[in-house]
């Protein structure tokens, strides 16, 4: 008897050792206990969830997006949004087109779109007609053929069931690697904000 308590008393201490603390993903990254799994508890990023399309003119931008749960950071855990874009130009042109990878079964972080992070208004690129509390989602967005490009991102606002604004970072420089010096040094997406329809 006393070797049954002594296991399961050890398994208890072993259990809660791995526990992790649930955080909801709009409180303060700074400040929550580790191990944590930073939670989308309100479901806030499923109105991002699906495909959305800029157009103006021949000009064209389309994002699918997707949700993954409790994405494991090294051990830190977090729901994440992940997707691919297309981009056409005022000429009709496309510059790039990603979306064919959306379904390819690989780690959500190598999609071009990845992350969650929730920021206030006043936070990051400051959101001037934003509500008192509103807020965003900041994702990586990358550029496929522009490797090495620094400070890019995604921020996506929340409109209404049928809209959201999604402003492109544009680069601020590249690292400094030798197989990246001949690269252009911004994104294939002008740095903006869309007004993007669900499809």
């Amino acid at each position: 008897m006393k070797k049954a308590l002594l296991i399961l008393t050890i398994f208890s201490f072993l259990f809660s050792c791995k526990s992790q603390t649930i955080v909801p993903m709009n409180n303060s990254y700074w400040d929550y206990p580790e191990p944590a799994y930073l939670k989308d508890t309100e479901n806030f990023l499923n109105k991002f969830i699906g495909t959305w399309k800029y157009q103006n003119g021949n000009e064209q931008f389309k994002i699918v997006l997707k949700k993954k749960l409790k994405y494991d950071y090294d051990g830190r855990y977090s729901d994440i949004l992940y997707g691919e874009y297309q981009y056409i130009n005022v000429s009709g042109q496309i510059l790039v087109n990603t979306l064919d990878k959306i379904d390819i079964p690989m780690d959500e972080s190598y999609h071009n779109i990845t992350g969650a992070t929730f920021i206030p208004n006043n936070l990051r690129v400051k959101c001037n007609d934003c509500s008192p509390g509103e807020f965003r989602v900041e994702s990586f967005f990358d550029d496929p053929d522009r490797k090495g490009l620094i400070g890019t991102g995604v921020i996506f606002r929340y409109v209404n069931p049928t809209t959201i604004k999604v402003l492109i970072i544009g680069s601020k420089g590249k690292v400094l690697e030798s197989e990246t010096d001949n690269l252009p040094d911004q994104l294939r997406v002008p740095s903006a904000e869309y007004t993007m329809v669900k499809q």
